[in-house]
């Protein structure tokens, strides 16, 4: 399976791999890929640990995604820089059954079963400290970069992830002969935990596997728990619209190494791409090919081929000409995927910085409305900051379409009352 190795390492998938990983390839292999839900929804990082499981599906191995249901209460110290919140058990189910949805529509398509590790929760501490904790010292578990960087912070809670995901490895070789688990880089501790866990209970040699993290502009990595804004998998918590215009508004640099990672075409294919996107970048044939790939896998090839279709009149030149005569099926399609707003009126002039800035929708104040002001075009029209907006301003007798900045459009739907 030396072509398995070279296929995923061309696209840089791979971040460490124990040593004669690449041996078991020659064989079909039983492996799985981690996911704890500590929220309500996977992100585009999750996304790359399902496409690799999903490669390693298409050369003929046995992958499961594992629901870490009970490992999610605990919470995994890797990469966090502080005490992660311990989620309560209600919220534990409501994200389980949540994340469980997502995973099923991919495990679904690609005849991926999902198993959860529901069997950590009959554990008795005492049992588990004589079976399980004996085989490791706690240098071992000190030496863990999860670890070392948050000594001084890290509870005894969270210090104790790293052997029950371990038992987790060892459960899963035990009952389904995973010799192999995959992840992001960041779980490589605790992948080499379940290593080191069975080779000392079972005289068995199993490994691991991990690929590169996705990270954001600053450096930071995509995270379910992490500050600042993700890209969520969850419509409700990223728009289809919005989850689309992230890989659009890519630059060059990233999409010629995310086309590798989130698309499935070879790389004679992807080749070509690069060369005809090179000849006219302007025409962003790179970010669309991976928006179209990743809005179908993650939504579907309807909600592509709508927001495809929203694109076209959003962002079509002479938009501030044919906005007028665009018909209301477009305008309801429009307002279906983009963000907007339903306002009720009791008369019939009111002022465009009340309007930008009602229930902090597109502004949180009078003070950045005003600051932003010439980003700002009503209509596809830029306004002064004393506009009025008064009926003639309404597409269809109710809706309003602001544009903010390059790329930004929110829909307003106006209703008085009778």
């Amino acid at each position: 399976m030396l072509q398995f190795i070279q296929e995923i390492g061309w696209r840089g998938l791979i971040s460490n791999k124990t040593k004669g990983t690449s041996e078991i390839f020659k064989r079909k292999v039983n492996l799985y890929s981690g996911f704890d839900p500590t929220y309500s929804s996977l992100h585009i990082g999750n996304l790359i640990s399902i496409i690799l499981s999903i490669h390693f599906k298409n050369y003929g191995h046995n992958v499961f995604f594992l629901l870490g249901t009970s490992t999610s209460l605990i919470g995994d110290p890797s990469g966090k820089k502080g005490e992660r919140s311990l989620i309560k058990s209600e919220e534990n189910s409501l994200y389980s059954r949540k994340i469980r949805k997502q995973l099923f529509k991919l495990s679904k398509q690609f005849k991926i079963p999902i198993i959860n590790n529901n069997w950590n929760k009959k554990l008795n501490f005492i049992e588990f400290s004589r079976d399980i904790g004996k085989y490791f010292s706690i240098n071992y578990m000190l030496n863990k970069d999860s670890v070392k960087k948050r000594l001084r912070s890290l509870s005894f809670t969270e210090f104790t992830y790293q052997l029950l995901q371990a038992y987790d490895f060892y459960y899963l070789y035990k009952k389904k002969k995973c010799v192999l688990q995959i992840g992001g880089s960041d779980q490589w501790g605790n992948i080499t935990c379940g290593i080191e866990l069975i080779k000392k209970k079972n005289k068995t040699q199993v490994h691991g596997f991990t690929h590169p993290l996705l990270t954001k502009s600053d450096g930071t990595k995509f995270g379910k728990t992490e500050n600042g804004e993700n890209i969520w998998l969850d419509p409700k918590l990223t728009s289809p619209y919005n989850f689309y215009q992230f890989w659009i508004n890519l630059s060059d640099v990233q999409a010629k190494k995310l086309i590798k990672i989130f698309t499935f075409s070879n790389k004679i294919s992807i080749s070509k791409i690069i060369t005809l996107h090179d000849r006219a970048p302007f025409l962003r044939i790179l970010q669309k090919k991976i928006a179209k790939i990743t809005t179908i896998l993650v939504h579907s090839k309807k909600t592509f081929t709508d927001i495809y279709n929203i694109n076209q009149i959003l962002f079509n030149p002479n938009l501030n000409k044919m906005l007028t005569f665009l018909s209301k099926k477009k305008l309801l399609l429009i307002k279906k995927y983009i963000p907007w707003k339903k306002i009720i009126l009791n008369d019939t002039k009111f002022k465009i910085l009340d309007i930008l800035i009602i229930d902090n929708f597109i502004c949180k104040s009078k003070t950045e409305a005003l600051r932003k002001i010439n980003s700002f075009l009503l209509n596809m029209n830029p306004f002064f900051s004393d506009y009025v907006i008064t009926k003639k301003d309404f597409l269809h007798k109710h809706f309003i379409l602001i544009k903010k900045g390059k790329t930004n459009f929110y829909l307003l739907y106006f209703k008085y009352e009778v």
